[in-house]
């Protein structure tokens, strides 16, 4: 069994009909969709524990989900978007990695009440030199209490696909999130990998 973020597909009734994964295989759903209906014919993004199976012939893989849970996924507005100014509660990141036409994040919190994410674009410029666009974002994290409790985790994807326009590479992305620490860390993910940078 797996656990891995996937891209979801509805069908015409609103239930997810299959998945594709951040390696670019599309697997049909033979179970376990949990009941969770979307909007017709749309594609959400999902963290999920599933298994492949071998369907039919043989040939064509199936996807059997035993839990999932809906990520947060928007894609990226301008600071000037955010009516009460751009939040930047404290949180930690525990793994941050490129997936398909996605930017998936798993981020720790220790405030008890309710988070609400989002994602900050501060600068997208494509170089003319190297064909590729570079992004630069910021977490928007708020939280409606500063009590502190134990680590909980929130599943993030930060939809990438609309840089790639006409004549664009590749996308090289620079991620800016507060931690406890009282600092700003940037999460730099480019051709020459993944480097943290401090301040």
């Amino acid at each position: 069994m797996k656990q891995d973020f996937l891209t979801a597909f509805s069908g015409m009734d609103g239930r997810l009909e299959s998945v594709l994964t951040d390696e670019g295989e599309r697997l049909r759903i033979v179970e376990g969709a949990s009941g969770l209906r979307v909007s017709a014919d749309t594609a959400i993004r999902i963290v999920a524990n599933y298994e492949t199976l071998a369907i039919g012939d043989g040939d064509v893989a199936g996807a059997k989900l035993y839990a999932l849970l809906q990520t947060v996924s928007p894609v990226p507005l301008a600071a000037a978007e955010f009516e009460e100014g751009v939040k930047t509660e404290p949180s930690e990141i525990q793994s941050i990695w490129r997936g398909y036409d996605y930017l998936n994040i798993i981020v720790k919190v220790k405030q008890q009440g309710k988070h609400l994410f989002h994602f900050v674009e501060d600068e997208a410029v494509v170089d003319e030199n190297s064909g590729r666009v570079k992004v630069r974002l910021t977490l928007y994290h708020e939280v409606s209490s500063s009590v502190q409790d134990y680590g909980k985790r929130a599943y993030l994807s930060v939809p990438l696909k609309q840089y790639m326009t006409e004549g664009v590479r590749g996308v090289d992305v620079r991620f800016r999130i507060y931690t406890y620490s009282g600092c700003f860390k940037t999460y730099v993910l480019d051709e020459a990998g993944l480097r943290v940078e401090e301040g």
